[in-house]
């Protein structure tokens, strides 16, 4: 049986999303979306969780996390809560980093990183997923590109059209065999001339090898705007 570790990040500084609360913590149903994210991922039977944040807001989170019921007994005491990082591939190395120094307490064969404003992915597209990492070794979710694409030049002059074809939106959750991206990740820490990656596939690819698409829906939407709570608010 092969031991299943989800980090979700809610470390994020909400930047591009006006308001005064983050929009981790923004309710909806009076749950901070934070929740829904982990109540909707817990449909998978992953062994453990941890959660990455701001240090000043454990408490809060904690006091979250009490009230739910379904949370606590799918996940019993196998949750954890690290600190996060100024960026976030400092808050997945930190993460990978708690994992690996307590690897003897926290078995962790494979590692999926998720957002934790990412409420929406459907549990047949973690199953799925799931099934390709088992069999890859590094796979993440990433819908099909179905707009045409146009590239600009700095005068936002039109200059080509992209073939389609191949272009797929990259989403979370992203899985790992746990001990191949612990190197992938360190690898790129110490790397001086590393430019700052959005994403863990990125990492994985550059340092370590493939990463295969595994397919999801387009409603696997990042909440960064008002555009996209509402979404959230009508699909959930």
């Amino acid at each position: 049986m092969n031991n299943t570790t989800l980090v979700i990040l809610i470390a994020g500084s909400s930047r591009r999303f006006a308001g005064k609360v983050k929009k981790q913590f923004i309710k909806v149903d009076n749950k901070p979306i934070f929740i829904h994210t982990l109540i909707n991922m817990l449909k998978f039977n992953f062994n453990n969780v941890v959660l990455v944040s701001a240090e000043e807001e454990i408490k809060n989170i904690k006091k979250y996390i009490e009230k739910e019921e379904f949370i606590k007994e799918k996940i019993k005491k196998n949750i954890h809560y690290i600190k996060g990082g100024s960026e976030r591939v400092y808050s997945v190395y930190n993460a990978m980093s708690f994992l690996n120094e307590h690897k003897e307490d926290i078995k962790t064969d494979y590692v999926f990183i998720h957002d934790g404003v990412r409420p929406l992915v459907k549990k047949k597209e973690i199953a799925l997923l799931y099934e390709t990492v088992l069999k890859y070794d590094a796979a993440i979710l990433a819908s099909k590109v179905v707009d045409t694409v146009k590239k600009v030049d700095e005068n936002n002059n039109i200059i080509e059209t992209i073939d389609r074809t191949y272009l797929y939106r990259a989403a979370t959750p992203q899985g790992f065999k746990f001990d191949n991206y612990m190197s992938a990740i360190e690898k790129y820490i110490n790397d001086k001339n590393a430019d700052l990656v959005t994403d863990d596939a990125e990492i994985y690819s550059k340092y370590f090898g493939n990463v295969k698409i595994s397919e999801c829906s387009s409603d696997n939407i990042k909440i960064t705007n008002r555009e996209d709570l509402d979404i959230f608010i009508k699909l959930r």
